[in-house]
């Protein structure tokens, strides 16, 4: 005879349709991951995913001709050279005086470089091009070992894909991945943009950078929060949003800073905080449960003693805000709310991580939940800072797309628009495939 038989539910991701399971996250086209634990070890590097042949069934490998250590002080120069040759750029006569009629520092307080002077603008990025494609390819992959060759040849097939790959980089080697470049094409190599050339069109010369060509995301050892509930909250109509800000950047209004703070409060359940108490009050709450958190202040590093630097951000009030600043005010996870705000870090440095894996902000941001964080790694002009992060904000409260995706396809956008390249200077870390859920 029939008969139903008893039932015990162990685990009820909707909580009886009350809330909806996360998402499944695509698995990305391809992955590379750097092993570097030691500075005194070669690196050791692998590569996997439908973007790369199969191996019999088994990843890609091999030990790179390069310690941790070059790979490091190589990407920091990088780095260096973007402020150097781009953004600190100023335009000299044939006497080298400034140039009279021209705007100072024209690609730190211009976002649209469509008027400045072509021959300056190609030999700048040919510049930056020639130094982004030495560190992957001289640097990083250089080598004549048959192994190493046939890496580097499946990689770079890779990486020239004409469509546009979603990309993971996984590793505690962090590199400006983005800023990163493909050999120049055949025809291109007569003229390597020193000061006594001008280089190809920015057109021919921006396809060839990472960050035009793919969506990227950095993700290393503590990349993935440790959450607790890893549900996905139920949608909202207004999503809980904060804006944690230094009034005194941009006092005179001449950047889109005060577009970006409307948008944020527009409709959304907003705050704004301006002191360090106002944001430890906030991290203290176990019912603090944002959905985006947008910092717009500047940001260093600092170091004390014999340590490595480490970032530090401060808000109106000028109080270090660092990365224990959040550790010793958020309470444990399995004590608080499901908290998993995407942030942006719109701050000089923020999406670069420090030395020190504690002392990274953006380490500290993870471990308290976040699933995402997106910020420049350089010294970032704010008339571009503010424009970008104005673009980015509106299309991601409209809950349509990505992290990734809007952060490469602004990358392109500048690019093409404004012959700008400081797009490809913002790192995501994480939260490729984050997305606002909010209800219609």
């Amino acid at each position: 005879m029939a008969h139903e038989l008893p039932t015990r539910i162990t685990h009820d991701p909707s909580l009886g349709f009350t809330r909806l399971p996360r998402h499944v996250i695509r698995h990305p086209d391809l992955v590379v991951g750097l092993d570097a634990r030691r500075d005194d070890e070669n690196v050791r590097a692998r590569m996997y995913g439908p973007a790369v042949p199969s191996l019999s069934g088994s990843e890609h490998t091999v030990t790179l001709r390069v310690r941790p250590r070059e790979v490091r002080s190589v990407a920091a120069r990088l780095r260096q050279m973007w402020r150097d040759e781009f953004v600190a750029l100023t335009p000299l006569d044939p006497t080298g005086r400034p140039a009279p009629g021209r705007t100072p520092l024209p690609y730190a307080s211009l976002v649209d470089l469509t008027a400045e002077p072509e021959a300056e603008l190609r030999a700048a990025l040919a510049r930056l091009a020639r130094y982004g494609t030495q560190l992957l390819y001289d640097v990083l992959l250089g080598g004549e070992d048959e192994e190493l060759k046939l890496f580097r040849g499946f990689l770079t097939d890779a990486l020239s894909s004409d469509r546009a790959l979603r990309i993971r980089f996984h590793s505690d080697l962090f590199l400006p991945w983005p800023m990163l470049c493909l050999p120049a094409a055949a025809d291109d190599d007569g003229n390597d943009g020193d000061d006594d050339g001008e280089g190809p069109a920015p057109e021919r010369v921006f396809p060839r950078f990472l960050g035009y060509r793919h969506q990227l995301e950095h993700t290393g050892g503590n990349a993935y929060a440790r959450v607790a509930d890893d549900r996905d909250p139920p949608p909202r109509r207004a999503p809980a949003v904060s804006l944690n800000h230094d009034t005194g950047v941009d006092a005179q209004g001449l950047t889109l800073a005060a577009e970006v703070a409307a948008v944020l409060a527009d409709g959304n359940d907003f705050v704004e905080r301006t002191t360090r108490a106002e944001l430890e009050r906030a991290l203290r709450d176990s019912l603090l449960d944002e959905q985006l958190m947008y910092f717009w202040c500047h940001g260093h590093f600092t170091a004390s003693g014999d340590e490595p630097p480490y970032l530090v951000l401060r808000l109106s009030d000028q109080r270090a805000i660092d990365a224990y600043t959040l550790r010793a005010h958020r309470p444990p996870l399995d004590a608080c709310v499901p908290f998993r705000p995407f942030v942006l870090l719109n701050a000089c440095f923020a999406g670069l991580p420090g030395n020190a894996d504690l002392a990274y902000l953006g380490r500290a941001l993870f471990d308290a939940g976040a699933c995402g964080i997106l910020g420049p790694q350089i010294e970032m002009p704010q008339r571009f800072a503010a424009e970008y992060a104005l673009a980015f904000v509106t299309r991601y409260l409209a809950g349509r797309e990505t992290a990734g995706g809007i952060a490469h396809d602004l990358a392109r956008h500048f690019a093409d628009t404004c012959r700008n390249p400081l797009g490809f200077a913002y790192a995501l870390h994480s939260g490729m495939d984050s997305r606002l859920e909010r209800t219609a």
